[in-house]
């Protein structure tokens, strides 16, 4: 609103200044009139040709200078209006010569010089001046575009030569302007009127441009298309072509040119330059406080990174407590286990809780990815797999396979990324028959049981599928393994972090866990532990950065 109020008052004032510039106009020439007697006066032939040679000169070197900056800086910013502008001030200023070099009492030009025939000249250079004009006022300030400035070039040149072919030779084409001993006639008044028409809807014009971007060199601009409608008010009134009022003409065509010139000139080639002298400034300004800028957003970083390994912190709390402890004792039957995530927050987890008063049941998975994704799938994986939240209290729950099962169809429901997937190993014990029933969802590696007696295996007799989101394209089968446990037997789950390695893709081998669990079967499962957490230190040494989390619990019957 306060935008909108700003720019009515700018509008307000710059058309104030226009009525206010053409009413001291109306009041110059009517002091002229009032005074003709003594300011009215022709001129003698040789003393105004050489008033208007000068004068004429003068503009059309201002045309040809207007015509080079647009021209030659259209490459730079490849503004449309510049290219209206080059045709516009060439073609004018070659008419213009054409003109200045016709003038009744000037040598022979092709054809004899006359009145009559630079006054064709002066009004096409006029309409010219006046179409071209209005037709870059039509073009927004910064319309681009790729067109080529020679095609303009050439048009240019044709349409003078044409111009310069009537005018000279074919003027009959072309209704008297000026008749000797008559003075103007009723189709140039009507012209000069039609061009200030013209010239004057180009003013409004430009008028918005500069309410719209406050560049005080469109305001200089329209000033000098001001003075071009004086210009043409004052060729409305010459009875003689050597008299007052056409010189006066003339010279207001000189003070429009020049505000035209200094304008265009300005907003091609000063404008740059003082916009990088700002920047330069801006710069400078900018590379004194550089260090304290530097200081304040190093302090800023430094502050949301706090906060992020806080909340991290506090995620990797959370996540851990839905882990269970690390050591459980449930119905006589021992777990000892190790979580070793490679971040803050990991992909590995693993449960283990009593399904009811003679089974027990376990899991652990391995989720694609690391970090704040695979934390929140842990999330939900967990929820997922503990009958308390989401399966009601039946058969189901004790069954490894139809578990995964209904894991496999709740995944396929959710909205989680295609390429994100678990892999997951699930078990249930029975204390009473000692019977160990399991399902591996994709599990790329496999549980170890090593027996009292020394004798190990995989628990490899199951079969099932990744959790992934298959759901549309395949249904897959989950098929329960079972093995026969008997006391003192031990059974190490884990996941491949445990025997995967950067550096040689092996951090502990299969062969050295299975030794590790023979040498310790009549050893404390803490004991054990240790000598596992004691073979991967040795392994990685103490600097060592895991690029894969470590998980495992061992069951002891």
């Amino acid at each position: 609103m306060i935008l909108e109020k700003r720019k009515l008052s700018t509008s307000h004032k710059e058309y104030t200044v226009v009525i206010i510039l053409s009413m001291i106009y109306l009041i110059f020439l009517r002091i002229i009139g009032l005074f003709e007697e003594q300011i009215y006066r022709i001129i003698n032939m040789p003393e105004f040709l050489t008033y208007h040679i000068v004068l004429e000169f003068f503009g059309i070197l201002i045309s040809f200078m207007t015509y080079i900056i647009t021209y030659y800086t259209y490459n730079k910013n490849k503004r449309l209006r510049l290219l209206v502008y080059s045709s516009t001030f060439f073609i004018s200023g070659a008419v213009s010569f054409f003109h200045t070099m016709s003038y009744d009492g000037m040598p022979v030009f092709f054809t004899e010089s006359s009145a009559p025939k630079a006054t064709n000249f002066w009004v096409i250079s006029r309409l010219i001046i006046a179409i071209g004009l209005f037709i870059a006022a039509t073009i927004p300030v910064d319309k681009k575009t790729r067109l080529r400035r020679e095609f303009f070039q050439i048009g240019s040149i044709l349409i003078t030569v044409i111009i310069f072919y009537i005018c000279t030779f074919r003027s009959e084409l072309i209704p008297a302007m000026f008749v000797d001993g008559q003075g103007l006639t009723q189709l140039k008044i009507f012209s000069e009127y039609f061009i200030m028409v013209i010239l004057s809807i180009t003013i409004i014009l430009n008028i918005r441009d500069y309410i719209n971007t406050g560049d005080k060199n469109i305001k200089t601009y329209y000033l000098g298309l001001c003075f071009a409608v004086f210009t043409d008010g004052s060729f409305t009134l010459y009875k003689s072509v050597y008299d007052t009022y056409n010189l006066l003409g003339h010279i207001f065509n000189i003070v429009s040119g020049y505000l035209i010139f200094r304008a265009i000139f300005s907003f091609n080639l000063d404008h740059p330059y003082n916009e990088l002298d700002k920047a330069k400034e801006r710069i400078s300004r900018y590379a004194d406080t550089l260090e304290e800028v530097v200081e304040r957003r190093t302090s800023e970083i430094q502050s949301v990174n706090r906060k992020m390994m806080e909340d991290l912190e506090y995620a990797k709390r959370i996540q851990q407590s839905l882990l269970p402890p690390k050591f459980l004792n449930i119905f006589d039957t021992k777990f000892i286990s190790e979580y070793i995530p490679c971040e803050k927050l990991s992909g590995d987890f693993y449960n283990i809780h009593a399904l009811d008063d003679k089974n027990l049941s376990m899991y652990i998975a391995d989720v694609s990815g690391h970090g704040v994704s695979a934390a929140v799938m842990t999330v939900f994986a967990d929820r997922i797999m503990k009958p308390a939240n989401s399966f009601s209290l039946s058969e189901n729950i004790i069954s490894p396979s139809q578990k995964l099962m209904d894991f496999y169809r709740e995944f396929n429901k959710s909205d989680f990324p295609d390429e994100m997937h678990i892999v997951i190993f699930e078990a249930v014990y029975n204390i009473k028959t000692r019977t160990l029933s399991y399902c591996s969802g994709g599990m790329n590696v496999l549980p170890i049981l090593v027996k009292k007696n020394g004798d190990s295996e995989f628990l490899d007799k199951s079969a099932g599928f990744p959790i992934c989101k298959f759901g549309e394209l395949y249904s897959p089968k989950y098929e329960n393994g079972y093995v026969q446990l008997d006391n003192g037997d031990r059974i190490i789950f884990y996941t491949d972090g445990l025997l995967e390695h950067f550096k040689d893709n092996t951090l502990l081998k299969k062969e050295t866990i299975i030794n590790i669990m023979r040498e310790s079967i009549n050893k404390d499962l803490k004991v054990l532990n240790e000598r596992i957490l004691s073979e991967i230190r040795k392994n990685t040494g103490p600097n060592y950065v895991h690029d894969d989390d470590i998980t495992y619990f061992v069951l002891e019957v």
